[in-house]
């Protein structure tokens, strides 16, 4: 009787194995069961430090290893790429910006048709030295309350560039509707100071690093300290509609990109060497540059401080719940 019914066992076994154990294949070709919608991803990104674990991970192969090909598509910033994003001839899939620009085009509404903005990564986390405002070397400007009637650089206006000087003016007592933000790109504002064509401007790395280098900019005042510490910087974007469509492509980006987060975190070496690379600045100053945080995950409360302060700030008109723009995973 054991024999018998070792022998039913093996032939229901062998039987299953033509459709494979578990609703799987036994076709050696056909792929796993949770196989990518899309395998290729457009993704728009900066050429700031911020975004060394993309480059990370496509380096060391965690996005291939959950079937992904990730296209790099340069950008100015989230505020030009966003609405390419949610228009019906998108040039991206996912989109690395401020998070301040994101959540200024959910609450204007330019998202509803593609079912509104969604997160799918934390990207970087402000530290010390690394969201940084700096003035000339020749500039009138020589401490943060000489800034009323005073021109200030930012990648752009509305941005969290913005948010973020105006806070540190507003702890300063300083009058922010006396300063006039200026847009221009990074690449341009080191040369900007020098020239004084504007007095001051906000910069990330490896930008910081570069300005002083390069054109003997200083430090004006960390953008990041006191009620802007450790503040969310930038994040990962996708549309609602491309997520609900893409559930296992997004769950495989995530996987990859936590990977490369966690790596970069853990070794400041890695970023070094890819710098010169992606961000065009030579070894020596990348090895000086200053490095923010690389979280492996999206916590719904550090990030509703960007919205809070917009709201404070008047540039929304009633409070987002950042929970609802960020998908599981």
């Amino acid at each position: 009787m054991r024999l018998a019914a070792l022998g039913i066992v093996t032939a229901l076994l062998a039987s299953l194995t033509g459709c494979g154990l578990l609703g799987g294949s036994s076709d050696t070709n056909a792929g796993p069961t949770d196989k990518v919608e899309k395998s290729t991803i457009r993704l728009g990104l900066l050429p700031v430090v911020d975004v060394a674990s993309v480059h990370l991970a496509i380096q060391e192969g965690y996005f291939q290893q959950e079937g992904l090909d990730v296209k790099l598509i340069n950008i100015q910033g989230a505020g030009a790429a966003i609405p390419n994003l949610v228009s019906d001839k998108s040039d991206f899939d996912i989109v690395f910006g401020n998070y301040l620009s994101f959540f200024n085009s959910q609450a204007k509404g330019i998202a509803q048709n593609v079912e509104g903005l969604k997160f799918v990564a934390d990207g970087y986390v402000a530290k010390p030295n690394t969201w940084m405002v700096l003035a000339g070397p020749n500039s009138p400007a020589k401490k943060i309350t000489d800034l009323p009637d005073k021109k200030i650089a930012v990648t752009t206006k509305q941005s969290l560039a913005e948010v973020s000087i105006r806070s540190a003016l507003k702890v300063n007592d300083v009058d922010a509707d006396r300063v006039t933000f200026v847009e221009m790109p990074y690449t341009d504002m080191g040369a900007a100071l020098a020239a004084n064509r504007v007095d001051a401007a906000l910069l990330a790395e490896p930008f910081i690093t570069q300005a002083g280098k390069d054109y003997g900019a200083v430090q004006l005042f960390d953008a990041a300290t006191g009620p802007t510490a450790d503040l969310p910087i930038a994040g990962y974007g996708t549309t609602g509609r491309f997520a609900r469509e893409n559930p296992k492509t997004i769950a495989a980006f995530q996987r990859a990109f936590a990977k490369g987060q966690e790596a970069a975190g853990a070794d400041r070496s890695k970023v070094e060497k890819l710098l010169p690379g992606y961000a065009k600045i030579d070894p020596q100053t990348a090895a000086l540059v200053n490095l923010g945080g690389f979280p492996t995950r999206l916590d719904a409360n550090r990030l509703q401080r960007i919205p809070d302060l917009m709201l404070e700030f008047g540039m929304l008109q009633q409070r987002i719940d950042a929970n609802t723009m960020i998908l599981a995973g």
